[in-house]
Order: C-alpha cells, then structure tokens, then sequence
C-alpha cells in the first residue's frame, strides 16, 4: 500500500497564489522571505488524498486501475477495473477469472464512490442481500466474461439497477451514462491530485494561481 504521500497547501505573501510541497521550504517560492518566522495567510494543510482501501469503504462502488496503481500508472487513457463492496468492506468484482471476493488486499489504493449517504442498519442488510442475490447468477461465471459487452462494469451495474433507487434510474441506462455520471466526476478530482503529486515528484514546490 503507497498511502498518502502527504502534500501540504499553504499561502504566504499572495493572497490568490497557493504553494504545495511534500515538506515546508525555508523561504517563500515567491517572495524569498523566511517561512519560519513570518506569518502564513494560510497555515500549511494537508491536501486531502482521494484514494483509500475497500475495507475503509463498504457499501460503495471502488474503481481501480485494472494495472499498477493510481498516483504512478494512471493515465486518461487508462483502463479502469469496477467492483462492489459489501457492509464489511469486501469486494466483489467480475473479471476473465469469474467473479471474485476475498481479494480486498488488491485494493488498498481505490477510488470510492458513494451511492447512498446514508446508511442504516436496515439499508446495509438490503445492499447484502441483494449482492448476494446477483451473485449467484450464472452469469457470471468465467465463461461467460467478455472483454467488451459483459465485463466488471456490467456486473456493478446489474447490481445497482437491482437496488431499484429511483434517483440513480437515468444514470442505469448504460456504462456510458453511468461513467459520466458517477466515475468521471470522480476521476477528474483524482486526476488533478495525481498530475500535483508527480509535479511535486520532479519540483520541490509547485506554484498554482
């Protein structure tokens, strides 16, 4: 598991001008002066890391790149792999070997998506019941995997049109709709995190206005 590289967001003598870094640098980027006796506009922070394990985030659709990891191998053109965890935070995915769990380890670096925001006892009970129910359709069986028309995105989206939520019913119609609506959103913010980690990689600071 990578973890959170930790990048930090601070401002010094510029109001609309914000500095990241891994470690706090001596002098301002911008003005030379000493960070460490001059007063921050803002106090550095740490800059929120979107990628967390399955365990941390059960009930929840989990996306991946199908190889290496994000904040190294993920680029736009990248294929992403799509599975489902359950209330304790297991993962469920189809791929060419059938459908899979117990294999939450290979998803310590996910990007969750939240489907519900709220979630009782009650809702976390029907989410359990209704993975379970699709998982013992034949359908997913090894054999019946294609790379193009029944894949890991086929499999999340007939459970999640199993649920029946009547506000995700238009984003259902097909992977397309369903990538535009709850993965690209997701994959942008992951994105600008990833190009400011790989920025910061060959830079000690990275200015942004």
């Amino acid at each position: 598991m990578l973890g959170d590289p930790g990048i930090l967001c601070f401002q010094h003598c510029d109001k609309v001008v914000k500095i990241f870094c891994f470690d706090l640098p001596d002098v301002c980027a911008l003005c030379n002066g000493d960070l460490q006796t001059s007063e921050l506009r803002i106090p550095p922070f740490r800059v929120p890391y979107p990628f967390t394990s399955a365990k941390k985030s059960p009930c929840s659709v989990v996306i991946k790149p199908t190889k290496g990891d994000f904040l190294n191998a993920y680029q736009n053109s990248t294929d992403l792999h799509i599975g489902i965890t359950d209330s304790k935070g297991e993962v469920y995915d189809f791929d060419r070997e059938g459908l899979r769990f117990n294999c939450s380890h290979l998803w310590n670096e996910c990007l969750p998506i939240t489907i519900i925001s709220k979630l009782d006892t009650t809702w976390k009970e029907y989410w359990d019941y209704i993975l379970n129910a699709i998982c013992h359709q034949d359908q997913w069986q090894k054999e019946k995997y294609e790379e193009n028309s029944h894949n890991c995105y086929s499999f999340v989206l007939s459970f999640l049109r199993a649920l029946q939520l009547r506000q995700m019913k238009s984003s259902l119609i097909s992977k397309t709709q369903f990538c535009k609506d709850f993965i690209v959103p997701r994959t942008k913010t992951a994105a600008k995190y990833i190009a400011l980690y790989r920025q910061l990689q060959k830079e000690n600071v990275c200015i942004q206005r």
